[in-house]
Order: structure tokens, then sequence, then C-alpha cells
């Protein structure tokens, strides 16, 4: 929760920081706000469909920009089948028991009660790529393509994302032996399967790779939100998401606020701080009957913050080191969870049901990014989620951004 105090505090700190600070403008390169790359984790359900990120630019790009970025993210869940029961009776007496324990106490053969399986294992490597138009002063348009691959996480190709150098990690500084199960099964193996309420399966084996979608965004930066002189800038974004893979064929839609507030030191160095809300209708149109469920919440919102300081060389170039919370509504409604029943399966003992109970928690992590700009960025990012929900464990990224 102190991550959430945090990010909530930010959103309110903005008008004073606005409405207090007197700042110069000050000549830098290129650069425009925030330098912030695609920082969405590479969640095993949440490459099916559109997710919402914050965009901190200051103005709308006066070029058309081009930004391709390449990411790892390890992912793991070992295999449980869930149990939902349908009468309030039963699910009143698995409320008796934490979920861990509620497959002792039922037998699950004669239960009146939806089901559903999940499986993860393996390292997702995305490559998301976007185009931004200027339509004018303060409107500009952003098309994003997403592709995704499942690879099985071995060096060199994945260093800090394979399970190898995460189970060494856990065994010798952190986190104790093996503290969610991977050994009991075998490392460096690569396979999702997800068989949602409907019957519906979405499965992933090791190189598969799939086109996951087309993002199209229309930013308009009003002049009414914006103050110059304090250095304070809003911009709205519309989101329109379309899903292509054959699991998930359909529309999202949704919508986001934007601030970014800049700061001016005397010795010509700056910060940025940047908070953005928005939430998405996923499904909004399905194009198909049998679309996997990916989740019961038609609605997800998000809340972002950044930080960031600037600083440049002699030679002009722009050097930017960030930090960036995140956090997103949960898939799965909330109060399941609390009658839920997972079969864990036999082989693992430890955090066996994270990947069915991680589908109720809020999605959270922290990002911390280095970026150099003169007339190209490139921003490489490190990217953990405390909590540890395990969606992604971690996940790596670079990312170059120039104008066309």
């Amino acid at each position: 929760m102190k991550t959430l105090y945090l990010s909530l505090s930010l959103v309110i700190l903005f008008p004073l920081i606005t409405f207090s600070q007197q700042t110069d403008r000050i000549e830098t390169t290129i650069k425009n706000g925030i330098t912030k790359p695609s920082i969405l984790s590479s969640h095993p359900f949440g490459i099916f469909f559109s997710r919402l990120q914050g965009n901190f630019k200051m103005h709308a790009t006066k070029n058309n920009m081009v930004n391709i970025s390449l990411e790892s993210a390890n992912v793991w869940g070992a295999p449980v089948t869930t149990y939902i029961p349908n009468d309030e009776a039963t699910r009143n007496e698995a409320r008796k028991y934490d979920w861990d324990l509620a497959q002792y106490h039922f037998d699950v053969e004669d239960l009146d009660a939806e089901t559903f399986q999940l499986q993860i294992d393996g390292v997702i490597k995305s490559i998301k790529a976007n185009i931004a138009f200027n339509l004018s002063n303060n409107k500009e348009l952003v098309v994003a393509l997403r592709v995704a691959m499942l690879t099985n996480g071995e060096y060199p190709l994945s260093f800090f994302t394979s399970d190898k150098f995460i189970e060494d990690f856990h065994s010798k500084i952190a986190g104790g032996e093996d503290p969610f199960d991977r050994k009991a099964f075998k490392l460096n193996e690569a396979g999702i399967k997800y068989t949602d309420r409907n019957g519906n399966t979405a499965e992933l084996e090791k190189n598969d790779v799939f086109l996951s979608g087309i993002e199209t965004t229309y930013y308009y930066y009003p002049e009414w939100l914006i103050n110059k002189n304090k250095s304070f800038f809003m911009n709205l974004g519309a989101h329109l998401g379309t899903n292509l893979s054959k699991y998930n064929t359909s529309f999202d839609l949704g919508g986001s606020i934007n601030a970014v507030k800049k700061i001016a030191f005397k010795n010509k160095n700056y910060a940025h701080i940047g908070a953005s809300f928005g939430t998405l209708r996923k499904n909004a149109i399905d194009l198909k009957k049998e679309n996997v469920q990916f989740g019961t919440n038609k609605y997800i919102a998000f809340l972002e913050s950044a930080l960031e300081y600037n600083f440049v060389s002699k030679k002009g170039t722009t050097h930017a080191i960030g930090l960036d919370f995140y956090i997103q509504t949960s898939l799965n409604k909330k109060e399941e969870l609390d009658y839920i029943i997972p079969v864990r399966h036999p082989d693992a003992e430890q955090a066996w049901g994270i990947g069915t109970t991680n589908l109720y928690k809020n999605n959270n992590y922290w990002t911390l990014l280095y970026s150099f700009t003169k007339k190209i960025t490139t921003t490489i990012y490190l990217q953990q989620d405390l909590t540890v929900n395990n969606s992604p464990d971690i996940q790596t990224g670079i990312s170059v951004s120039f104008k066309i």
C-alpha cells in the first residue's frame, strides 16, 4: 500500500508544485518531457489485449517520431486448477478457509462450480514499435504494433530474466531455496496454457511468436490546461486497441489523463515529475464468439507516477535517470478470492497458487530507467515486481527513438 500512497501523493502534489514554483525555461536537446518507452509488463494475460500507460510529453511531437523497444520478461506459475462455487452456501463454507487450504475441505469432483486452469512458464520476448504523427501544434496520433514470443530463457539471450539467474539470486542472496517451486519442475522450460471458465483455451509453446495487436492513440494537449510559465503540462488521450491474436480478436477502448511538471535548477540541470491515470474497457467489441476470457473484470484502470533527473553534457547530450511506479487494477473480481478453491499440482508445495491468486490482485511494479538523448534517444531499463506477484518476476528492456 505504501507504493500506492506514493503515487496518489504525487498526483495530489501536482497543483501545489505547479502554483508555488516559478522556473525558467531552459534549452535542451530534442528530448520532450520524460523519456519513457513502453514499460508495461509482459504479463502472460496482458500480451493478449491492450493496456494503457502514461504519456509524459510536454507538447505534441513536432516531428514524426519512431520508437522501437525489445523486452524480456520471466513469468512463472505452477499448474493450478481453480474452482469457483456457484451456490452461496458453498461459497460461505469456502470463506472459512485460507485459499491454500480450501481444497482439503471439499470434494471438487462433486462441486457445482465454474473452473479455470492455468500454468505459466517461460520468458516472454516482446517487440513494441510505434510512430507518433504530428497533426497540429497540440494534437498527435500514435500508432503502435505489439509482437510477442515465448522462449525458454536460456543464456546468453536472457541473462537477468532466465530461471537460472533468478533462482541463483534467491538461493545465494534473497528469497531462500526455490521459494516459488520452479525447481520442482525443470528450469528454463517454456509453456503457457490457460483454459477459461467457458472451456476456451490459449496455449503457447517454446518459440511461438504472434502479432498481439495494433494500438491507435489520439493525444490532445489543450492550451487551457498548460501553464508554460510554471512549466506545467497536461494532455488527454483517447485509446483504441485492436487485438489480433487467434485467442482474442477484439477492440478495446480507453481514455487517460497525463501531467508533467518541469523543475529547473541553477546549473541548467532539471527534473520532471509525471502522473497519469486512466481506464480501459477490455473487449468493448468482440469480433468472434470464442474469444478466451482473460479476466472477469471488463474494466481495468491504472495509476502511474514518474520522477526523472536530467543533466546536459558539454557536447549537448541529455542524460536522464528515471524511476517509474505503475499500478493496474486486478484482472479478476477481487471478491472471488475469498471463496475460490484452487487445487495444486502434486509436485508443488511452496508458492504454487501465485498464478491464480495474482489474477485477483493489483499488478504493480517499479521501473528504473536510464537514457541519453541528442538526435537519437537510447533507453535501457530494469523492472521489478516488489510485491512478488511474478507477473512477470523481472523484466528488462532497451529502446531507441528517432525522428523521421
